[in-house]
């Protein structure tokens, strides 16, 4: 039983481990602009899952192509490489978490939470 909550608490700490590298790294100029951007778009909170995924695509987009605006050239990322799908996932869980605060701040500022939808 010790070694399951051992298994479990590694885990954890993993995921807790991958959602502070996220966090650091959308905790940026960059990150934080299409966080910003990616809140203004998101119209309700079940779409959170998804808004987080196109911002992690856009920051990887953003990372290739950046050598190209520079001047230089496009260098794929390695989609086979475990290495590469932990970012996806660590900028997912990042962007989750920010995306999440800031589309609480708008609903306070909009005055959208508590509000009751209508039904037709």
């Amino acid at each position: 039983m010790e070694s399951l909550l051992d298994s479990i608490g590694a885990f954890l700490n993993g995921i807790f481990g991958l959602a502070q590298g996220g966090f650091d790294s959308v905790n940026q100029i960059l990150g934080l602009l299409i966080a910003v951007i990616a809140t203004l778009m998101m119209p309700a909170w079940r779409s959170l899952g998804g808004t987080a995924l196109g911002a992690a695509l856009v920051h990887i987009l953003i990372g290739v192509l950046r050598p190209v605006l520079d001047g230089g050239s496009a260098v794929l990322p390695d989609l086979l490489s475990l290495g590469f799908w932990m970012t996806v996932l660590a900028l997912f869980l990042g962007y989750a978490i920010v995306i999440a605060v800031f589309f609480f701040i708008k609903t306070l500022l909009t005055g959208g939470f508590g509000r009751r939808r209508r039904v037709h």
